[in-house]
């Protein structure tokens, strides 16, 4: 059952990977953006954006919520009982993420989640942080499949 839960939780990142590869590589692509007001002009670009603000939540939440669980699972820890906070720093301590990077994450994602579409100045933010979280969450994602791998998992 661990290894599916494994199984499953892998297969779901992967599917965020992907799509989050593939736009972050389309972005790099239609530099230079350089506000709110071009996105809103060009409906491809703007649906660029917004593919990178979801995947990149998702990413977020399948690490959180299915890969962090499965891997101490398959790492055999007692994590059941364990807040967020405690699940990170043992996974930090293993090398599989940095606890204060993934709460920033985190943060950010809560606050791309709970926008308001009249700041524009936060929305902007919001975004180039986006796509500099999502490059570094995919380098994390990466580094973690090869450490379940080089555990044979």
């Amino acid at each position: 059952m661990l290894e599916a839960r494994l199984r499953a939780a892998l297969h779901e990142a992967d599917a965020h990977q992907a799509a989050l590869e593939e736009a972050l590589a389309d972005w790099q692509a239609t530099q230079p953006v350089d506000s709110l007001a071009q996105l809103a002009a060009d409906k491809a670009l703007k649906r660029l954006a917004d593919q990178i603000r979801f995947r990149l939540m998702n990413l977020q939440d399948a690490l959180g919520l299915r890969l962090i669980p499965a891997t101490l699972g398959m790492l055999a820890e007692p994590y059941e009982g364990w807040p967020m906070q405690d699940r990170l720093s043992r996974l930090e301590k293993l090398g599989y993420l940095d606890a204060i990077q993934w709460l920033m994450w985190w943060d950010l994602c809560n606050r791309l989640a709970h926008e308001y579409p009249d700041d524009v100045a936060g929305c902007w933010a919001n975004l180039q942080q986006a796509v500099m979280a999502a490059g570094d969450m995919l380098v994390l994602y990466r580094r973690w499949r090869q450490l379940l791998q080089g555990r044979g998992y």
